[in-house]
């Protein structure tokens, strides 16, 4: 796939807002969160600003493997990776944004405050259609045929 590609699929998770982080939890099941996607120019990884007296941070000390999921009226986008907990100052100065002061108070030095790098592996999405009159078209289809329509699923390998 190529770098178009990759770079439609970070804007579908960019619009979409909120994505679930999935961790293993103490007892070996999934644990979920929702959190905010956080994207920089040139890079790579999804970036999570979190507490570093997070119960998902010792999580992630046992099993860094991580599971995001993410949907929107316009796609839905699963990501396999691994997490990283950075202490990166300057990471987080370009991550911030005035409105995180709602979890840290104490704005973008908070000593609590730490980003949560994931390394992307893998990049599941689905693109439903956005057309009213494609989707109703499709309705009518599937009614007629009597079969299911299928949104094809695509993968990228990282971002």
């Amino acid at each position: 796939m190529g770098v178009s590609e990759k770079r439609k699929v970070r804007q579908l998770i960019q619009r979409a807002g909120v994505a679930m982080l999935m961790t293993i939890d103490e007892q070996g099941g999934h644990a979920g969160r929702p959190m905010l996607p956080l994207m920089l120019d040139g890079d790579p990884h999804i970036y999570f600003l979190t507490h570093q007296s997070s119960r998902k941070l010792a999580q992630l000390a046992v099993q860094p493997r991580v599971g995001l999921t993410i949907a929107s009226a316009h796609c839905y986008v699963v990501v396999a990776g691994r997490a990283n907990v950075r202490r990166d100052r300057a990471i987080i100065d370009q991550l911030w944004h005035p409105t995180y002061r709602a979890w840290f108070p104490r704005g973008k030095d908070d000593r609590e405050a730490v980003a949560l790098q994931v390394v992307v592996e893998r990049v599941d999405y689905w693109e439903p259609p956005r057309s009213r009159v494609v989707r109703l078209g499709q309705a009518v289809w599937a009614f007629v045929t009597r079969r299911g329509v299928d949104t094809p699923m695509k993968t990228i390998d990282g971002l």
